[in-house]
């Protein structure tokens, strides 16, 4: 995992506010000229130093400065404290005692509406959870931040939140979003300049210029980040880079020549503070040795990276050397450590797991532009105000004397003013067209990218049973041939069954040959089969005249009631009824939950709400919530000719 972007970040921070050289010595020094309530930066400065070297002292450091803002009441500094203090035990391989004072200096900063400082709690905390693989939770994070980035000034902010979340598209295998970011954060550090900014957005170029098969475009990205790394003496990108150019001559089939960079690429790391890029370039010749049938030196290297993500707390994001690890050993013929090791990264990688969380992805990036589109036109709200105000005084002043100025200043008052309206109209209308067109095409176009990557999920698996069955020996008969075949028969059971159920999740058989009605009544045998949940269907007699592509949608909203209902609700029984009525169907979800007010569902994080209100407004409907504490109530009701 990239922390040194986590570090990078603190460090503009303090520049920013430095008013003295940033080193321990030099603040140490000026520390003895500063007041105490005035000690507190600078004691956090000298902390955030020694967080990766001296834990003890860092941890003295940023103690005496939280002794110190509490003493004076200094909330900005407090806020700060349990920043560096998240940060200490992050470079400490501290997670548990990093998570909570992140969350709380979090907490702090929103009730004391230090926006910018919460802005930075998200990043710190996006890192966080990335740093632990989990991918969606840092995404929501990030995009919290960049909401408060993008209104700022600060150049650094703008390209490390931008890099950040390119970053995890590329993790995401959405290189088009990634290279989107990327870019962005590429052409900001151009502007600040940051030379080893600019080296670590080359490299996120590279990489997905890679992926993208563009090679001859990533060794030129490369080749220029090596001549700033060996200018600037700077190890960490100087491995990436070599790494790169590795992975482009892998690609390509050049094993030998990949394998030379890839051994420089090592060595530069194993001097490095931080352990995580030398985790990933074991794991990266070891992929190489698997694929060119060294296996013994591919299962040595994956288990030294292993070692690594297991003493930093990272296995999660080292799944690559897991399966590398499983695939060699099976090999080998080590078949029992093979074995665990392909069930560990089965459960590490649950591709159903991933299906559930697709879909929020595409709710916060509609989130983010949304709410960033309302800002601009709340901005143009505000503007009208104060162009009111000015007009009235104006038109105060002229009177008295002037009435033919007054005239004519107020027909230009009501003709501006007419005009700054429509101008807010249009905006408004575009504003919900595209909110409309962001919701649905997002929504979509998740469940295209999840059936797109059933294609790696499913070669892993592949890949083992081809090697579970290249394994057997001479002998069918033996133990260690039955075992052999009993496993790839399990592995491809288990892919057909894994395929089965996300195209299911995407769009169900039933709804692709008959309909609505009958892909409901499948949802609902399928709940039931769980014995979790008592889900009755109640379909009146009625004859649906809706269009297919707009059964989709209205599918769309009961699944998303459903769904919410099982995923934030301790139900136990779930209640849908479809009736006709004067031409208008009205549907009517009912669950035993706790129950929520419309103003929590306006207040949610995701875009569940808004999507469900968007497609019905799309079919011409409405939908209604009378819920209470006895458990959710919704009426959805629709044109049955749209």
């Amino acid at each position: 995992m990239k922390l040194c972007f986590l570090l990078l970040f603190f460090l503009a921070f303090f520049e920013a506010n430095a008013q003295v050289h940033l080193y321990p010595d030099s603040l140490r020094q000026n520390l003895q000229t500063l007041e105490e309530k005035d000690q507190v930066l600078d004691l956090l400065r000298i902390a955030f130093y020694y967080a990766q070297e001296n834990t003890d002292s860092a941890l003295n450091y940023v103690n005496k400065a939280e002794q110190i803002s509490t003493k004076y009441q200094d909330t900005l500094g407090e806020i700060i404290t349990y920043r560096i203090k998240g940060v200490v035990f992050f470079e400490s391989n501290r997670p548990d005692s990093t998570i909570w004072y992140y969350r709380k200096g979090r907490s702090l900063a929103e009730q004391a509406g230090q926006d910018l400082q919460l802005a930075h709690f998200d990043n710190n905390i996006g890192m966080y959870y990335w740093n632990k693989g989990l991918l969606t939770e840092a995404l929501g994070h990030f995009y919290e931040a960049k909401k408060v980035y993008d209104l700022e000034e600060n150049l650094y902010d703008k390209a490390m939140v931008s890099n950040n979340i390119g970053l995890i598209y590329q993790s995401l295998g959405d290189y088009d979003k990634a290279l989107t970011f990327g870019v962005e954060a590429h052409d900001l550090r151009r502007a600040i300049p940051d030379s080893i900014d600019i080296m670590t957005s080359l490299g996120n170029l590279s990489f997905i210029y890679t992926e993208l098969e563009e090679y001859e475009k990533s060794d030129s990205i490369l080749y220029e980040s090596l001549k700033i790394s060996d200018a600037l003496d700077y190890a960490i990108e100087e491995s990436k880079s070599y790494s790169g150019l590795a992975s482009n001559l892998e690609r390509q089939g050049n094993f030998k020549e990949a394998e030379d960079l890839y051994m420089k690429a090592i060595a530069l790391s194993k001097d490095l503070v931080n352990q995580s890029h030398l985790m990933n370039r074991y794991a990266e010749l070891a992929n190489l040795y698997l694929k060119t049938g060294r296996f013994e030196e591919a299962a040595q290297l994956a288990d030294l990276s292993l070692l690594i993500s297991d003493s930093l707390q990272v296995k999660s994001a080292n799944s690559a050397a897991l399966m590398t690890f499983a695939l060699s050993k099976i090999a080998l013929r080590d078949q029992e450590e093979g074995f665990k090791a392909l069930e560990d990264y089965n459960k590490l990688t649950d591709s159903l797991f991933n299906a559930q969380k697709a879909t929020s992805l595409s709710e916060m990036e509609v989130r983010y532009e949304t709410e960033k589109k309302e800002q601009l036109i709340a901005l143009q709200e505000a503007d009208i105000a104060q162009q009111k105000a000015i007009n009235r005084m104006q038109l105060f002043i002229s009177g008295g004397g002037f009435i033919l100025i007054s005239l004519v200043g107020g027909l230009w008052y009501n003709r501006n003013r007419y005009r700054k309206q429509l101008e807010i109209q249009d905006l408004k209308a575009a504003e919900e067209k595209n909110r409309l067109k962001a919701v649905i095409e997002a929504e979509e176009k998740e469940r295209s990218r999840i059936a797109r990557e059933l294609h790696d999920g499913l070669g892993q698996s592949l890949t083992a049973a081809k090697i579970f069955v290249g394994s057997l020996g001479k002998n069918p008969d033996s133990e260690e041939d039955q075992r052999s075949k009993e496993k790839s028969m399990g592995l491809l059971s288990h892919s057909i069954q894994e395929v089965r159920q996300i195209s299911h999740n995407l769009m169900p058989k039933k709804f692709e040959g008959q309909g609505l009605l009958q892909a409901l009544e499948e949802m609902e045998e399928l709940i039931n089969k769980t014995h979790q949940v008592d889900f009755r269907l109640n379909l009146a007699p009625f004859d649906l005249r809706l269009k297919k592509e707009n059964q989709v949608h209205l599918y769309r909203i009961i699944q998303e009631l459903v769904n919410n209902g099982l995923k934030h609700g301790d139900i136990s029984q779930i209640e849908l009824s479809i009736q006709e009525n004067n031409q208008t169907l009205s549907i009517n979800y009912r669950d035993n939950g706790p129950g929520f007010s419309e103003k929590e569902l306006h207040n949610s994080t995701g875009i569940g709400w808004q999507n469900m209100t968007t497609r019905a407004g799309f079919l011409g409907g409405t939908i209604k919530l009378n819920s209470s504490d006895q458990g959710a109530d919704l009426l959805v009701t629709v044109p049955n000719s749209a």
